[in-house]
């Protein structure tokens, strides 16, 4: 028996040298590989990003007078110019002609966006609060229907949305870009799955000491919700500054126009002024990528909370 396991050691040797050095030439490769695949993820992602920031500090002329072939300048700037950013803010003559005010614009998204971030908070976080630890029949049904407009397309909801709107005399207001908005289903089911995880003998204890439901949320339940409620806040901000066509249908003053309609704007019967366009997608840009380097840490701390994937 022993004998066999020594001729079998003596045999199987040269082959797990073989193998050995089989992958250590395999592992250079593995890794080379491994970071092109990285830098191909980082072209796509990061190259329209580059395109647009560099797309915005250039001549209009330059754009695309450098497409075919493609060479340095397709990319690179070769006259570097703020004019652009002049233009949309009204600096300049061209803006002041063309009656551009983007920081009207910014103001405007920031305020529609800000308030819906704060209604949301509040009464989305009163629900999930209601459906996880309020008893009430028919709670399961309610939750249920709740998921279900979460299920609906937002086109199927703009023209009742609107009629709803048309009724209330709410056009041409900031109202009409807030109230729509102020709750969130998604937000809702966000917060419900977090909830859940909260220990109920947390409530149990505060009802000894004469706590009302109203103030177990506020003192119990909000508090260890941080990093779930900034995910919220992240998200819901992300996705009302983002918003185009219900401002561009709802109101048609100029003063009351979000930063996405006066981008779109900029695109006529005649043609395209793209380096406008591109400085006003760098100043749509930079607000939401701030305050996402800012709370990355608590949106990431969330979405592992929260359930999200």
């Amino acid at each position: 028996m022993a004998r066999s396991t020594l001729i079998s050691r003596f045999f199987s040797l040269p082959s797990s040298r073989a193998a050995e050095r089989s992958r250590k030439r395999v592992a250079p490769l593995a890794i080379i590989a491994r970071y092109a695949m990285y830098a191909v993820i980082l072209a796509v992602f990061l190259g329209p990003f580059v395109w647009m920031f560099t797309g915005s500090l250039r001549r209009e002329v330059e754009i695309h007078g450098y497409m075919f072939p493609f060479q340095w300048h397709t990319i690179w700037p070769v006259h570097w110019t703020l004019k652009n950013f002049a233009d949309i803010f009204g600096i300049s003559a061209d803006g002041k002609q063309a009656h551009l005010m983007f920081q009207r614009g910014l103001f405007n998204s920031a305020l529609v966006a800000t308030s819906v971030v704060g209604c949301s908070l509040l009464f989305n976080t009163m629900a999930a609060y209601f459906f996880v630890r309020l008893p009430f029949p028919g709670k399961r049904f309610l939750f249920l229907f709740v998921i279900a407009t979460f299920m609906l397309p937002s086109e199927v909801t703009i023209v009742p949305l609107f009629l709803v709107v048309n009724r209330l005399h709410l056009q041409n207001t900031y109202w009409a870009m807030i109230v729509p908005f102020y709750a969130s289903p998604f937000i809702v089911f966000m917060l419900v799955q977090f909830f859940h995880s909260i220990p109920k003998e947390l409530d149990e204890a505060a009802m000894i000491d004469g706590a009302s439901a109203w103030q177990i949320l506020w003192r119990i339940v909000v508090p260890n919700a941080i990093p779930t409620l900034t995910t919220a806040a992240l998200i819901e901000f992300q996705l009302i500054w983002n918003l185009f066509y219900w401002p561009l249908i709802v109101t048609n003053n100029p003063k009351l126009q979000v930063l996405q309609v006066m981008i779109a704007s900029q695109t006529t019967d005649t043609g395209t002024f793209w380096g406008r366009t591109f400085a006003g997608m760098v100043t749509a840009v930079l607000p939401v990528l701030v305050l996402f380097l800012a709370f990355q840490r608590f949106f990431f701390r969330g979405a592992v909370l929260s359930g999200m994937k």
